[in-house]
């Protein structure tokens, strides 16, 4: 297997890790957990440099669909750098406020008005400032709640950005 291969878990694989599916057997699972949102293999093995038919497990957990490979490291960072020169598609600002007030309702649900990350999620008035806050929103969600709700925060927010 390539070093540099890049692999993520699919919706597949977030349902075994998230959803308590327990269909695989712990070694799986454990590589499963490992890969999280993306890992080289060559990370992959470094983390894991017992596990001696780790590239067998690997191989079954993509032919199984719990894993996908994604391009190599430095295709994904040229692909980036090309992206964040193209210019960013346009978002209404009923859009904005729409997924704003969903990710506070959300966390004052789930964490309370208390926390500073409500704060500044409450304090955002544009778009760069909703993307900044945004991954700490989902940190917190994640850790008093579980990951689980905070995909599904973002994923909630995504759409109704998307909606307007």
């Amino acid at each position: 297997m390539e070093m540099t291969m890049q692999l993520s878990r699919t919706l597949k694989g977030q349902e075994e890790i998230f959803n308590l599916g327990h269909t695989l057997r712990p070694r799986h699972r454990q590589i499963l957990f490992s890969v999280g949102s993306g890992i080289s293999f060559a990370e992959l093995r470094n983390k894991m440099p017992n596990c001696a038919d780790l590239e067998t497990l690997v191989s079954e957990l993509l032919q199984n669909g719990f894993i996908q490979p994604l391009r190599n490291k430095a295709a994904a960072t040229q692909a980036s750098a090309s992206a964040a020169t193209a210019p960013a598609p346009r978002r209404s600002a009923a859009g904005l406020e729409n997924a704003r007030g969903y990710v506070l309702e959300f966390m004052a649900t789930l964490v309370g008005t208390k926390s500073p990350a409500y704060r500044q999620m409450s304090e955002v008035h544009d778009m760069a400032g909703f993307e900044a806050v945004l991954p700490m929103c989902r940190k917190v969600i994640a850790a008093v709640a579980s990951p689980h709700q905070a995909a599904e925060m973002e994923a909630g927010a995504a759409r109704r950005m998307a909606s307007r």
